[in-house]
């Protein structure tokens, strides 16, 4: 409970922190409040398995509404071609209710660069589920477009695979502000796997969200911008391997400031601790070079309470690892595993075995990375690469 409201504490400062002026910014959503029916959105229809339509609330109010009638039917509306300009920073707010979450992927693309559709991995990036509400609620996430991002489609859906429904009363893409490289704004990226990304998760429960709203709290006057570059199942190597640091990262942000890298699951799958930590420190390297001026904070996998003691050792040495490298290098340290250790709660990660955190367990993590953060952010200065 005590994670809980803190965490609503934290986003109701950095919801109000937003000036209300820069809401009204050019939305790039045509019909995004369905008064003129189903102009501008495609995939729309109905059977005896979904449904996908613009109907009206018994207030009257136009809505887009999806309905999977049967198990795992797809069930969506999508608006394709949406223009954004470079380097800018876009506000997506979705107005929902129903009875299933509602799913929400903002899949963009390049012309220039058509590997960053795939390697922008924004299915875990830009997409969530977003909860279950009985009552009209609007959620929000941000976008930045960065260099490579030149059009996107919007997809909403009804997450899940059970059925139910859900109604959609706006979608609004709207530009807020530019984001190329300022000196009075600190950019972090967050850089890691599923761990990190927590695809499963609500935008607003996610750790660049948390930290937004930490970094506004302890240091007000200072302007700090998290972006979570996490990653379902990504190891370092392929990261590097794949073209996705190339893509998605050197070629896309023009400015990082700080980078907050955790991996190690995945790694384990393919090579030992030595080569992991090799690869890792390999990883700052080309950060430091393409970045001048980076500093880091290297995190560790979190504990796993209510498993036995031998799937905790499979982690262990991948954990001392990063530990290890962030020691040699005297980066800060946030000690993930540590700190869920001390919590003494089953109920920090989504089920026993599962070494994903739950909002709980994403509020614990948010508070030791902040602990690292906040000497660099208090500090600044640059690390030895």
């Amino acid at each position: 409970m005590r994670h809980l409201t803190v965490l609503v504490a934290f986003l109701f400062v950095l919801l109000a922190s937003w000036p209300t002026a820069a809401h009204a910014g050019n939305d790039i959503i045509t019909n995004g409040d369905f008064s003129s029916g189903a102009t501008g959105w495609s995939e729309l229809g109905a059977d005896d398995k979904h449904v996908a339509e613009v109907t009206k609330l018994p207030d009257g109010t136009p809505v887009l509404h999806l309905a999977r009638l049967v198990e795992k039917a797809d069930a969506r509306g999508v608006q394709f071609n949406l223009k954004f300009k470079p380097q800018t920073l876009y506000r997506l707010a979705v107005t929902i209710r129903g009875t299933a979450p509602c799913q929400v992927n903002l899949r963009p693309s390049s012309a220039a660069d058509p590997r960053y559709f795939d390697l922008c991995r924004s299915w875990a990036t830009s997409a969530a589920p977003l909860d279950v509400t009985a009552s009209l609620v609007t959620r929000e996430f941000w976008f930045d477009s960065g260099l490579k991002a030149q059009t996107a489609f919007l997809a909403l859906g009804v997450g899940g695979d059970a059925p139910g429904e859900v109604f959609v009363s706006r979608a609004a893409l709207t530009e807020e502000r530019s984001t190329a490289p300022d000196p009075a704004e600190t950019v972090i990226a967050h850089i890691g796997d599923s761990i990190t990304a927590t695809s499963y998760l609500p935008f607003d429960r996610r750790i660049d969200v948390l930290l937004d709203a930490m970094c506004l709290k302890e240091f007000p006057g200072r302007r700090v911008r998290n972006i979570n570059l996490g990653v379902d199942g990504e190891s370092v190597i392929e990261l590097l391997d794949s073209g996705r640091y190339q893509s998605a990262i050197k070629e896309h942000l023009a400015k990082i400031d700080i980078a907050v890298i955790q991996y190690g699951a995945n790694d384990r799958r393919k090579y030992d601790a030595a080569e992991f930590q090799k690869r890792l420190g390999a990883l700052c390297d080309k950060l430091a070079a393409d970045y001048p001026g980076i500093r880091f904070v290297i995190g560790t996998g979190p504990y796993m309470h209510g498993v036995d003691a031998s799937i905790l050792k499979q982690y262990a040495p991948y954990w001392q690892a990063s530990r290890d490298l962030a020691a040699e290098r005297s980066f800060p340290l946030a000690d993930i595993y540590k700190a869920f250790e001390a919590q003494h709660d089953i109920a920090l990660t989504r089920k026993v075995g599962d070494i994903h955190p739950s909002v709980a367990g994403v509020q614990v993590r948010a508070e030791c990375e902040f602990a690292a953060l906040r000497v660099l952010l208090a500090a600044p200065g640059q690390h030895k690469p």
